[in-house]
């Protein structure tokens, strides 16, 4: 299997989170009176953007440039990403509603805002990065080197987590009896 397929194959959980976090935008916009193709523009205008750049993560933990399961290198790369994608949003749903596109006024405080919101973003898009690849990754781990080496990372990010709750004594203890 060639890099660019694995890769491709490996960051099918993250990808997953933009097209859901669209698909939501979508319909929230439905629920308040967009029409149904601006509602459709809202979703693939925030959707794809989300999907391209939750993609451009899962790279980068698959390349071992960023730690999986570790918040700081996602709530940086979520401050720079997320704003751009709700640009990116902005600019289509401009388009979608004057015929052209056009950025939204004060841009620049537009992106500054958004990257304040972004760190919600992150959390959300760890957790669920993490919830979805828990399960799709060690089905394509005997063929996919990336899924290998990110699973053999939780594992070890787990015996570490065990040994120091071991070591600290922070362990579960068992239940008194009542009697």
């Amino acid at each position: 299997m060639t890099t660019l397929k694995e890769l491709a194959e490996f960051s099918v959980p993250a990808a997953t989170v933009g097209a859901a976090a669209g698909l939501v935008a979508g319909i929230l916009g439905s629920v308040a009176g967009q029409s149904f193709g601006g509602a459709i523009a809202t979703g693939i205008g925030l959707g794809l953007p989300l999907m391209v750049f939750g993609a451009g993560y899962a790279v980068l933990v698959a390349l071992g440039k960023v730690p999986a399961g570790v918040f700081a290198p996602a709530a940086v790369y979520w401050v720079i990403a997320f704003p751009l994608s709700l640009m990116v949003h902005a600019i289509a749903t401009e388009w979608v509603v004057a015929g052209s596109p056009g950025l939204p006024p004060e841009p620049w405080k537009f992106l500054a805002f958004r990257a304040l919101v972004s760190m919600g973003f992150a959390i959300g898009f760890l957790w669920m990065h993490e919830q979805l690849g828990r399960h799709w990754w060690p089905r394509i781990l005997e063929h996919n080197r990336y899924a290998r080496r990110t699973v053999e990372q939780y594992g070890h990010l787990a015996a570490a987590l065990e040994a120091r709750k071991a070591a600290t004594g922070r362990g579960r203890r068992p239940a008194k009896r009542v009697a």
